[in-house]
């Protein structure tokens, strides 16, 4: 029974509720029925004196009630689980009722609790799938949207993990508190501090944790590199800048009572050629004034060898499916880069839990999936997946698969399709389908690149209703100068996403855009100049409201960089003007600026991001109409340096960011240092403090929707953060004892073409280098850098976008750290056309696609392509002359000139013609007399 409350005298009216505790979940209703009973000899009529009268239910008491002597009713009482009804985990639901006759004695209250189940109601997001770190400043802005579409306030910290060796993202970390619906952009920069020592194209896992740990959110970022520096396919370290076979305990102090030990580790150790055993541990054991315990997260054994493989323990993958949790994955190798894999992962991120020791299961996953990843340009993959989510009561059958196959040597054309079966509680099965395809072109001067993919609003896969249209054509002109042009389309109709008190989430699904680009860049000296004026569109389904909100604008993006010896400067300027905006937040017309600055030098560095006035749509969503003003600002510096032969290294940054739509501001500082001793040991400091300040957005007493001014100084509170940790680190590994192996390599002018580095001869910087499907550029004295695996064959290829050819093609087996001189020429383009010539006795051609011309030089360097349908070719040749000849014999091509002589020189593009006739078949001419 619920909650009675009596006073002095015995009432003659008692009441109390079935439950007196209800479990309720975010989005759903929840029930409980109130019992009256009148022991008096009179009639009574009752009448409710509190404040939950104006809570409104689905089902409410009425205005009044009337019990006969002796009588006892029940009445049903029903609810929404909204934010005008929740504002806590535990709630208080009280009822106070009078009787109109002042000589009845009424019992004094009555009372149930609610529990809230689905605490997590956080949503973090960035504007973009896929960051990539700029070329020339070697770091990019990646903005986090944390949201709380839940029904109470959301205390967190952003953690990013998986974070490879070499790069570093600087940003606010600090504890954060958001009221049910607002939302808070933090922005982070991620940087390649060290330039021998790059990071190549990985996945970053960005949780929103909470103080003890427990994770409220998370989001896989794929970010995207290019450097003179790469790592070919190994695994990336689970702590910043450690070596495999490392481990490391830290003792972590903040405030409001927190401190944790921490033990993280991580190593491979390889049992035989063919065999190795990999792992990784991550465990806390937390301290606070309401609760101790440990926690095990991101943790794994696994073992490998040539024919299978098995990992235990944390689980994360994207196979057209975010599969992350607590499990296991068994490999079966058919080939050394062929394998079928199968999963069997609970959906629980924690392998353990000691503060919350039995957890509500949230559901499995199992799949098998078979890959084959062969070729960079060739590969297949087929995925059988069954999951079940006991949070949303959905369980999902999923089948899907893709193929990349080339088309020629510069063409490649890849499919994709999925199917899948949604079976949901107390509703009918929904089907889903999805399908994609793929085409990149690359060849001297022209690049193409389209991608089109859509899903049906109830596909089970990753991208769920979604039509995605990306198609972007490149030009080159000259030497140093692009022309390009692009059209991209989105549209997300998800459904079953949406839930009410959840407008954030469901608007930013229910989203699409459509953008038609023209750009121009090119290259002066040491700049590098960029313009991209684009016509941008926008729309949002907002299902609370039943509104769809539109906007366009015209606007222009300027890219500038500048990179000289170890200085590298960058501004993203991108300005627009919208003149249709439906949302009203701001009234159209209004202009709009994003700009993203930084500098970075050898020791120090400086960033800015800005932005005034909304560019996304769903900006609009953390504004309303009494401010419609959308700012935005992030700055900071950073340094960074080492001591005493590099046995000392110190980072350190502050960051300043003011958010205008809500008036908070956040003052941060942050520092590192790392000591690394004798014998493979190492201690480490980290230093992290900050202050926020930020408005009362929601009132826990009379709920959300409370009218406040944000900019009232007496409505505005601040708290501060501090974290501060010492660890020491104790590495195991024996260089001899790695498996990978490091390839420098050097590319410099071969000026006499003889394929030996001379003295004299020239570096060639800002080469991209391909290696095994992985782009690195090389460095201003023409060194690139690879991590690869040892015994394994790579071979090397350029992208010819200075004239650069290679003169041969290396290929190396890496069995120990080498270094490769790759000679480069200097080639200009050299195009022909066949002339048809007709005479008498002869045929009508075929095309001539085909056929074969080839340059030799004076020192018998041989060059060859093929003429095409239009019976066009084009050769990039060194400077030198040649003779040309066509070999067409053979197939009834007669040359009316066998030999043709070319000089090639720099600077100068030739066109020549060669003339040809046709006979297919023999003619002989025979006169009578």
């Amino acid at each position: 029974m619920g909650c009675l409350f009596t006073t002095a005298q015995e009432p003659l009216v008692r009441y109390g509720f079935k439950y007196d505790t209800v479990a309720i979940r975010s989005g759903e209703t929840f029930s409980n029925s109130l019992w009256i009973e009148n022991n008096g000899a009179a009639e009574v009529l009752l009448f409710q004196t509190n404040a939950i009268a104006s809570v409104k239910g689905l089902l409410n008491l009425p205005d009044s009630i009337r019990l006969q002597p002796r009588e006892k009713k029940w009445f049903p009482l029903k609810y929404f689980a909204d934010r005008r009804t929740i504002h806590s985990n535990f709630q208080q639901f009280l009822f106070m009722l009078a009787a109109v006759q002042k000589n009845i004695p009424v019992q004094h209250a009555a009372s149930f609790i609610t529990y809230l189940q689905q605490m997590q109601g956080l949503v973090v997001d960035t504007d973009e799938p896929e960051i990539y770190l700029s070329q020339i400043s070697r770091q990019t802005n990646v903005s986090v949207r944390c949201y709380n579409n839940g029904l109470i306030p959301a205390s967190f910290h952003l953690e990013l993990s998986n974070i490879p060796e070499g790069l570093e993202f600087t940003g606010n970390v600090n504890e954060l508190t958001l009221a049910p619906g607002q939302q808070q952009t933090i922005v982070f920069i991620a940087t390649n501090k060290l330039r021998s020592r790059t990071a190549s194209d990985f996945l970053v896992l960005i949780r929103a944790l909470d103080k003890a740990g427990n994770q409220l959110a998370v989001k896989n970022l794929r970010m995207m590199s290019m450097s003179s520096d790469k790592r070919l396919g190994l695994n990336q370290l689970s702590f910043s800048q450690s070596p495999p076979n490392t481990i490391g305990l830290r003792y972590l102090s903040g405030n409001d009572g927190l401190s944790a030990y921490q033990l993280q580790g991580n190593g491979v150790y390889h049992i035989s050629d063919s065999q190795q055993l990999r792992y990784r541990l991550n465990a806390d054991y937390l301290n606070t004034p309401v609760q101790q315990g440990l926690n095990l997260y991101d943790t794994y054994v696994d073992y490998q060898s040539r024919k299978w493989g098995l990992r235990a323990g944390t689980i994360y993958e994207l196979l057209d499916f975010n599969l992350n949790g607590r499990g296991v994955k068994a490999s079966f190798k058919t080939g050394a880069h062929r394998s079928l894999n199968v999963y069997g992962v609970q959906n629980n991120y924690l392998l353990y839990n000691a503060l919350h020791p039995v957890p509500q299961s949230q559901g499995t996953t199992f799949a098998i999936a078979y890959q084959d990843q062969s070729a960079p340009v060739k590969n297949k993959s087929l995925t059988l997946l069954q999951h079940s989510d006991n949070w949303n009561h959905i369980n999902t059958s999923l089948l899907s698969g893709s193929i990349t196959a080339p088309v020629s040597e510069k063409t490649s054309l890849g499919l994709e399709a999925g199917y899948s079966l949604l079976h949901i509680k107390n509703a009918a099965t929904r089907q889903g389908f999805a399908g994609g395809i793929k085409f990149v072109h690359n060849s001297s001067g022209l690049r193409l690149y389209s991608y089109n993919y859509y899903s049906n609003p109830y596909y089970g896969g990753l991208r769920r209703g979604l039509l995605q249209l990306d198609n972007h054509v490149s030009f080159d002109l000259g030497r140093s100068s692009t022309l390009s042009a692009a059209i991209r389309l989105l549209n997300s109709k998800p459904r079953l996403l949406y839930y009410f008190g959840n407008e954030y989430l469901s608007a930013a699904s229910l989203y699409g855009n459509s953008t038609y680009e023209i750009g121009y860049g090119t290259r002066l000296g040491s700049w590098d100049l960029a313009f991209r004026p684009y016509y941008f569109a926008q729309r949002i389904r907002l299902q609370t409201e039943e509104e769809t909100w539109k906007s366009a604008s015209l606007r222009g993006k300027i890219n500038l960089g500048h990179t000289y010896a170890t200085h590298t400067f960058f501004l993203e300027a991108d300005n627009g003007y919208t003149f249709q905006n439906t949302s009203r937040r701001p009234e159209a017309p209004f202009l709009s600026s994003r700009i993203n600055a930084s500098y970075k030098s050898q020791v120090l560095g400086f960033y800015a991001f800005a932005q005034f006035n909304s560019y996304y749509l769903t900006d609009a969503l953390a504004l309303n109409l009494e401010r419609p003003k959308y700012t935005f600002l992030s700055l900071g510096p950073t340094a960074g340096f080492a001591l005493f032969q590099r046995r000392v290294s110190v980072n350190t940054g502050a960051t300043y960011n003011y958010s205008g739509y809500n008036h908070s501001s956040n003052y941060a500082v942050n520092g590192n240092l790392r000591w690394h001793l004798k014998n493979n040991w190492a201690v480490t400091t980290d230093v992290l403090y900050g202050i926020n300040v930020q408005p009362m957005a929601y009132n826990v007493v009379q709920g959300a929707g409370t009218n406040y001014d944000p900019a009232d100084p007496s409505l505005q509170y601040r708290y501060s953060s501090r974290q501060l940790r010492f660890g020491i680190e104790k590495s195991f590994h024996n260089k001899d004892d790695l498996q990978e192996r490091k390839l420098e390599l050097f590319f410099y002018a071969d000026l006499n073409t003889n394929g030996h580095y001379d003295a004299g001869e020239p570096a060639a910087p800002g080469i991209q280098v391909r290696i095994d499907g992985t782009m690195a550029i090389t460095n201003r004295k023409g060194l690139v850098k690879f991590t690869g695996e040892k015994n394994k064959t790579y071979s090397v290829s350029i992208l010819n976008n200075k004239n650069w050819s290679l003169l041969n093609s290396p290929e190396i087996v890496l069995r120990k750290n080498s270094r490769l001189e790759v000679a480069l020429v200097k080639t200009e383009l050299l195009t022909g056309k066949l002339i048809y010539v007709a005479d008498k006795y002869a045929d009508v051609p075929p095309p001539p696609a085909g056929i074969r011309v080839k340059a030799v030089s004076r020192n018998g360097t041989v060059f060859m392509t093929f003429i095409n349908e239009e019976g066009l070719f084009h050769l990039y040749l060194p400077e030198d002359q040649y003779l040309l000849s066509v070999e067409a014999g053979a197939l009834g091509f007669t040359m009316l000139q066998e030999n043709k002589t070319v000089q090639i020189q720099q600077h100068q593009q030739e066109t020549v013609e060669l003339k040809y006739t046709y006979r297919a078949r023999k003619v002989e001419i025979t006169q009578f007399n």
